[in-house]
């Protein structure tokens, strides 16, 4: 004889008693429906009391599955790890090569720059307050006058080298005008430029007064008389 009604489990119920979720229960009755001693369909479905042990079972092989995966995937990951750490290693090692070629080519610089030594052109810049366009034009022109060693931008000069760019500095003012008739120069060419609120006041009425004629003009032409010609062919 087939069980009472009331001995019938439904989904929610075998979930409460096995502690398994729906989702997976679901998962169960759609792969093993044949395992699984129920009655109906949909809904109305439900299941008999020895189903209990047929969800626990594969609840049981699920596990023993998933803890096998487990494992294999856990390996892969850590061998993945080691290799990020190699790669990461080798990266801080050029980093910190990289660090030192830059310290060694500073303290190059440093030593060939300044003090008692050679000096670089900046230096003799800092020393002589000349700027940096015109000591290369200096050198560009009077290399042969220079004390220096060395070629292109590793070239350095000695300490009187300095007197010299000096007196080149003094002898290229030569050709200058004073300053005074300079500023006199500027001064009398301004009004001349129309600089100020005075000269553009100036300005826009010479371009009124321009502007007016050209009226004139226009209007002359337009009110003068005209003659029209027809040809008869």
């Amino acid at each position: 004889m087939s069980p009472e009604r009331s001995e019938l489990l439904t989904l929610t119920e075998v979930s409460k008693r096995t502690g398994i979720s729906m989702p997976t229960l679901q998962k169960y009755k759609k792969l093993h429906a044949d395992q699984i001693p129920s009655e109906g369909k949909g809904r109305k479905q439900r299941y008999y009391p020895e189903a209990l042990a047929v969800f626990e079972r594969l609840k049981e092989e699920g596990i023993s599955r998933r803890g096998g995966g487990k494992k294999k995937t856990s390996k892969k990951k850590t061998s993945k790890k080691k290799s990020s750490k190699k790669k990461t290693g080798k990266k801080r090692r050029t980093r910190g090569a990289g660090a030192g070629r830059k310290k060694t080519s500073a303290s190059r610089a440093g030593r060939g720059g300044g003090g008692e030594g050679l000096l670089s052109l900046q230096e003799i810049g800092r020393r002589t307050n000349i700027s940096y366009p015109t000591l290369l034009r200096y050198v560009k022109l009077h290399l042969d006058k220079l004390p220096h060693e060395g070629e292109g931008r590793t070239r350095r000069y000695y300490p009187e080298a300095v007197e010299v760019f000096q007196e080149l500095r003094r002898n290229s003012k030569r050709g200058r005008k004073p300053k005074a008739q300079s500023a006199a120069r500027t001064g009398a060419e301004r009004p001349a430029r129309g600089g100020g609120v005075e000269g553009r006041v100036a300005a826009l009425e010479r371009s009124h007064s321009a502007l007016e004629k050209q009226i004139k003009e226009l209007v002359k032409v337009l009110r003068a008389p005209m003659t029209v010609t027809v040809r008869r062919s």
